[in-house]
Order: C-alpha cells, then sequence, then structure tokens
C-alpha cells in the first residue's frame, strides 16, 4: 500500500515539473520571437528613413544641376497619386459631418456647420447625452413598500393579485409571530 502512494506522488510530481519545464520553454521562445519582431521593425523604420534622405539628396542634386523640369515633373506625378486620397478623405468627412449635424438640433446646425470634425463629435456626445438615469441604489425604499409599490390595497389586490395575497401572507405571518 505505501508503495503505490509513493509511485503516484511521483508521478504527480514529474507531470507538475514538466509543465513548469514547457512553460519555461514557452516563455524563451515567446521573447526570442519579440525580439525578432524588435529588429525587423527597426529595420523598417531605418529603411524609411534612409529612402527619405535618398530622395532628399535627389532633389537637392536636380536644383544643383538646374533640372527643375524633372523635378518639376517628379512633384508634378507625386501630387496627381495623392490627391485620390485626399477627395477620398474629404468625401468621408463630409459624410461624417453630416450624420453629426443630422444629431444635432436643428437651431444648433447653423452654428455648427463649419466646425472642425472633432469639435462637431463633441458637441453631438454633449447636446444628445441623456441624462442620467437613478441608480438601482438610489431607487431602494423609495416606493410605498406596505403596498407592493401601488398606492393601495386595492390597486395592488387589481394590478398583482398573487403578489398582494403573497403580501397578506406575510404580513399575517409577520403579526402572529
Amino acid at each position: 500500500m505505501s508503495e503505490e502512494t509513493k509511485v503516484s506522488n511521483e508521478a504527480v510530481a514529474d507531470s507538475g515539473a514538466e509543465n513548469v519545464t514547457q512553460e519555461v520553454a514557452q516563455n524563451e521562445y515567446i521573447a526570442e520571437s519579440k525580439k525578432y519582431r524588435k529588429r525587423a521593425q527597426d529595420a523598417e523604420s531605418q529603411l524609411a528613413k534612409l529612402n527619405k534622405q535618398l530622395e532628399s539628396q535627389e532633389n537637392t542634386k536636380l536644383k544643383e544641376k538646374e533640372e527643375f523640369k524633372t523635378l518639376a515633373e517628379k512633384l508634378e506625378a507625386e501630387n496627381t497619386s495623392l490627391n485620390s486620397y485626399k477627395e477620398k478623405y474629404d468625401t468621408l468627412v463630409n459624410q461624417r459631418k453630416a450624420k453629426l449635424l443630422e444629431r444635432l438640433p436643428e437651431d444648433k446646425r447653423e452654428t455648427f456647420k463649419n466646425k472642425d470634425l472633432d469639435v462637431l463629435e463633441f458637441m453631438a456626445d454633449q447636446l444628445n447625452s441623456k441624462p442620467s438615469e437613478p441608480s438601482a441604489r438610489n431607487l431602494v425604499g423609495t416606493k410605498n413598500q406596505e403596498f407592493g409599490g401601488y398606492s393601495s390595497w386595492q390597486e395592488f389586490a387589481i394590478k398583482d393579485p398573487k403578489g398582494a395575497s403573497k403580501a397578506i401572507e406575510e404580513s399575517t405571518t409577520n403579526f402572529i409571530k
């Protein structure tokens, strides 16, 4: 009998040690993964920085050589590629503003129609916020407890007959005790 308990205790201890070693190994893998991710992010940011420097150097060389035409063409191409994004952004902002203005009362819409998006969002939230509802703590004891929250026994019996009969039984039981 004592040998069996020793064997079962050893098995439990071994499984606990395996779990600990697995967790340690997992933590090591996670730390290594985080290290590689950080290295990759650093490399990407450094690459972007170097690309910007290279582009600025090219622009200064073009300026020095007085090749303004090439520089202007390059900037014009960049400008046209960004115009589509600007149009999309403007339409999204205008749609959002229209939705927020609809949430405002009619007399306030004219005042806020030329405001920035963040101001509109704030004002829409402030003007449409519902008054705070009383919490359950404030409601405890506020209703007439004698009639189950109703103004009289008659109203209590008509609107909640089961509750009224239960209340009568409880009151008579308490009275008898």
